[in-house]
């Protein structure tokens, strides 16, 4: 295996879900909220914080597991947040790798992604009218810098906290994690219509590029000068 290889390629980010595809460089051990699927041509290899190696062509890391992907001359890494069950154009043929791997493996499989893998293949429902609307003005807030609960409640017949139940339920995901992922959605598109990573940034509501740079390789372990981002789709 080449040690060499860098973090190198294009990272799209969806709502709640990321891919990367191209090289996998070094990293140090870590873990993430988001699930990580390691899909490949060739064997990649990931090491757990117990020392056990892992090696195949779909390599399925449950969230918060502690990890470290070796390098890798070109992969795909499909990050899936918890509760997001739709991935807007996700290839069928990786979903069919992610079902066999779990059908393959030698061990009990993540019931993280065994849920997934049935969520997946169902048809998505249509979210309620309220959600959508709350989602609107979520992304109008972003700009702003911090997106207040309170403030997007005030629009809803419920108190605060009611709205944040309902919310978390509705899109099974907390409202701080589901603005994460707004703001990093939103920055990859600013960056990929030609602004600079401090223009993406403050456009997004981060404090400063520094704050996006360390925000995006906490998530998906690399940096925006790693990764062209792509606009989401």
């Amino acid at each position: 295996m080449d040690l060499h290889y860098g973090w190198t390629g294009k990272l799209e980010i969806g709502d709640r879900w990321a891919i990367w595809r191209g090289a996998v460089g070094d990293s140090q051990p870590h873990r993430h909220y988001a699930a990580q699927a390691v899909l490949s041509t060739e064997a990649a290899t990931v090491a757990f914080a117990d020392g056990e190696l892992g090696s195949g062509t779909c390599l399925l890391i449950a969230p918060l597991l502690p990890h470290r992907l070796l390098p890798h001359a070109q992969a795909a890494i499909l990050f899936v947040e918890p509760g997001a069950a739709v991935v807007t154009g996700l290839d069928p043929a990786w979903l069919a790798q992610i079902r066999i791997a779990i059908a393959r493996s030698a061990t009990p499989p993540s019931p993280f992604w065994q849920h997934w893998v049935m969520q997946a293949e169902q048809p998505a429902a249509p979210q309620p009218d309220w959600v959508e609307q709350a989602r609107k003005l979520i992304d109008q807030a972003l700009g702003e810098g911090n997106v207040s609960l309170p403030a997007i409640a005030r629009h809803f017949p419920w108190s605060p906290e009611r709205f944040r139940h309902r919310l978390a339920l509705a899109l099974g995901t907390p409202f701080r994690r589901f603005v994460l992922w707004r703001r990093l959605r939103l920055a990859a598109t600013l960056l990929a219509q030609g602004c600079d990573a401090t223009q993406a940034a403050h456009g997004a509501g981060f404090a400063d590029a520094a704050h996006f740079a360390r925000t995006l390789k906490r998530q998906f372990g690399v940096t925006a000068s790693q990764a062209l981002l792509q606009p989401p789709r």
